[in-house]
């Protein structure tokens, strides 16, 4: 019933999950996991869902369902201390924006423009979060798979990141801020991890573990055998899992806001893998424990 429902993309389906997203919102204001709550915040987080859902429906990387959506509003469930508008969720938009720029390098429509705002958006998501340069790495990545390495493409994101960088330290020399501008280069980080350390969030990492992992197994053994577009896909979503999970390591200030870097691939990924379901009754009983779940993490 429920995999009927959500297996397509009917604007009722959007409306249902922005509904999920409100009683989570409610209820992490209710525990007290959220500090309070506004139409800013709300507004702020349907423009996320909003660049996620077009990022996925562009550039093909679920299939047509409301899967993606589903469990990325279901991620927020399982950790609400990401409902924040803060340093940490301003970078991941800027992350998502790059990433815009970085799956549709699969279309060879105005390259050079799409590695240069690539670029640029890093660039601001450098200033905001300094290790969130390590994404670079994926718009080389899909460079090498999608297109080819030349000294243009070579350069178009440097010339886009650099941008940014200079206008900066402009700001920050003309005002007398310079000391801002070089906290930038300051790679100093904490591996204290003692804000994750409670019986709720081992609980949640265990249960979207368990479903990304096999998910990722899955769907891996399927699109890894076929050469087409989604097989390099694929790949850089692993790399992208990847650099996500590096830069939840490394920032510096771990209170759960963080977590916002990850859940973008690892709804990408589960929705793969669930979409691989071929027996309609267990989809929905797997759909059902998530969900519950995702509910019953709020009194853990």
């Amino acid at each position: 019933m429920l995999t009927n429902f959500f297996g397509n993309t009917k604007p009722v389906n959007s409306v249902l999950i922005i509904a999920l997203f409100l009683s989570y919102l409610f209820i992490s204001y209710f525990f007290g996991s959220i500090v309070q709550i506004n139409f800013t915040l709300f507004f702020l987080f349907i423009i996320q869902f909003a660049v996620v859902n077009f990022i996925n429906s562009r550039n093909e990387l679920t299939f047509d369902n409301s899967y993606f959506f589903l469990f990325f509003i279901t991620l927020i469930g399982f950790f609400p201390k990401s409902i924040i508008i803060n340093t940490s969720f301003y970078t991941n938009l800027t992350l998502l924006l790059f990433l815009r720029k970085v799956y549709s390098l699969q279309s060879s429509k105005t390259i050079l423009k799409k590695l240069f705002d690539g670029g640029f958006w890093i660039g601001i998501s450098f200033i905001l979060e300094p290790f969130s340069v390590i994404f670079i790495i994926l718009i080389y990545a899909s460079v090498l798979y999608h297109q080819r390495l030349s000294y243009q493409t070579l350069f178009a994101p440097v010339f886009g990141f650099i941008t940014p960088i200079i206008l900066y330290f402009t700001y920050c020399f003309w005002f007398d801020k310079s000391q801002h501008f070089h906290l930038l280069f300051n790679w100093y980080t904490s591996y204290d991890f003692q804000f994750y350390n409670t019986l709720g969030y081992c609980i949640s990492f265990g249960i979207v573990g368990v479903l990304l992992f096999f998910s990722w197994l899955y769907k891996s053994s399927k699109a890894l055998n076929i050469k087409n577009t989604f097989r390099k896909n694929w790949i850089l979503i692993s790399i992208h899992f990847l650099l996500s999970v590096l830069l939840f390591l490394v920032v510096k200030i771990k209170n759960g806001s963080e977590l916002l870097y990850l859940f973008f691939p690892t709804a990408i990924i589960i929705a793969n893998g669930f979409e691989l379901i071929q027996k309609k009754w267990y989809a929905d009983i797997v759909l059902i424990v998530i969900l519950c779940s995702s509910f019953i993490t709020f009194f853990w």
